[in-house]
């Protein structure tokens, strides 16, 4: 047994609740191996090999696992065949620790039958491990990170899933007037890179859209200074508020506009829809819209079947992260569909999937690859309502992206 392997069924032995342990030992039982770089495609009778690395330990283990169900789900589902190549997943367990991220990338760069990596939930992490693959020629699907420092130089390696933050704060700007129908806005920054971010953008689309912006407050991770900017924001009465911030703050901010009576719309990037979020902010945070890459709602289309399949299968309900590790196992198997084994057929291919003719259709719409390999994709909005994330009304407006104009 590859040490790769070993090592991911030992990983899952320590992690993984009994039921979901059985089912991935019946996936690598009927899964096989490999994709070397062949100079005739059409000769090669070996399996394909693809890595999936996310953090299985530490604080992010329950979304890497939930980026390795919903991958080892889209494998399952193609019966661990693709245009009668065997495929196999190699997880690896990787934290978001740049050391640790390069060590695990040489290790996949020397394997020559992995063809194509998908994963890696922190930035720091792709951005230590890009040059090694550059240099390999290996392809990184990425469906997790919005972090636009990872996307700010061109990048022909590099395939992310989904939107940019500044995107996303773009689009929350144009939904607040096309959406929503409001006219007038206010924003809370945190002052950090990622705050000052989310907030230049969010205001540069408001003035596009012809929103009236009634005030720019800053805020830390204090309860005085929350005080301070519910009051300052009660005084310039705006219909709506977005959050450039990062959860700390927003849950102080939530809190303290409860306290003090104050109402309107509030409207955050999709760091705020997150459950433990949810349980320290509490009813604080009812109301609150954020965007989504998707929105999983067992009663719709085809997102509703692949909740129902993900909980039949795992005995439980999946999230977005589930979703985005569905979306990009099944690219890849199209894409090896098309391209053969090997590492430079496959990037060659994958790289054509670049504009709405070529389009992969993932659970929550038509993705392609811009310039630099930034991903093009439908936003969404999602409400908090008793306590659960719900499809806001209307769910989504037409915006063709900041950067198109």
């Amino acid at each position: 047994m590859p040490h790769a392997m070993r090592y991911a069924l030992s990983t899952m032995r320590s992690f993984f609740p009994v039921s979901i342990r059985a089912g991935f030992f019946l996936l690598w039982a009927v899964l096989l191996i490999c994709c070397g770089e062949k100079k005739d495609p059409s000769a090669w009778t070996g399996p394909v090999r693809f890595a999936v690395v996310a953090p299985t330990t530490g604080f992010l283990e329950k979304e890497g696992q939930m980026l390795q169900l919903g991958a080892l789900m889209a494998v399952r589902e193609a019966q661990g065949r693709v245009d009668g190549f065997s495929v196999e997943i190699v997880a690896h367990d990787s934290p978001c620790d740049a050391n640790e991220a390069r060590s695990i990338a040489r290790r996949l760069v020397a394997d020559s039958s992995v063809c194509a990596v998908i994963g890696y939930l922190c930035g720091e992490s792709i951005l230590a491990v890009l040059p090694i693959y550059q240099e390999a020629n290996l392809a990184l699907i990425n469906p997790t990170v919005s972090a636009e420092y990872i996307r700010q130089e061109e990048n022909h390696h590099l395939f992310p899933l989904l939107y940019g933050d500044g995107e996303q704060a773009a689009f929350l700007a144009a939904y607040t007037k096309k959406g929503l129908g409001l006219a007038t806005v206010a924003v809370l920054s945190d002052e950090s890179v990622y705050g000052n971010l989310l907030r230049d953008s969010f205001i540069a689309e408001a003035r596009s859209q012809g929103l009236e912006l009634v005030a720019k407050v800053s805020i830390n991770r204090t309860a005085a200074e929350a005080a301070r900017a519910v009051a300052l924001l009660k005084d310039a009465n705006p219909e709506a508020i977005f959050l450039a911030v990062n959860p700390d703050a927003a849950r102080l901010f939530l809190l303290e506009r409860q306290r003090q009576s104050f109402g309107g719309k509030v409207l955050g990037p999709d760091r705020l829809a997150d459950f433990d979020f949810y349980e320290m902010a509490g009813k604080a945070a009812e109301g609150l819209l954020v965007c989504q890459p998707i929105l999983l709602d067992k009663n719709s289309g085809q997102e509703g079947e692949f909740v129902r399949r993900f909980e039949l299968i795992n005995q439980l309900l999946p999230d977005w992260i589930a979703a985005g590790g569905y979306d990009a196992m099944r690219l890849a198997m199209e894409v090896l569909q098309r391209s053969g084994p090997g590492r430079t057929a496959f990037l060659r291919t994958l790289r054509k999937i670049s504009g709405p003719d070529s389009a992969f259709r993932s659970l929550g719409g038509p993705v392609f690859f811009r310039k630099g390999g930034t991903s093009r994709r439908q936003f969404y909005v999602a409400i908090l309502q008793q306590g659960r994330l719900q499809t806001a009304t209307p769910p989504t407006v037409e915006f063709l992206g900041s950067s198109s104009r």
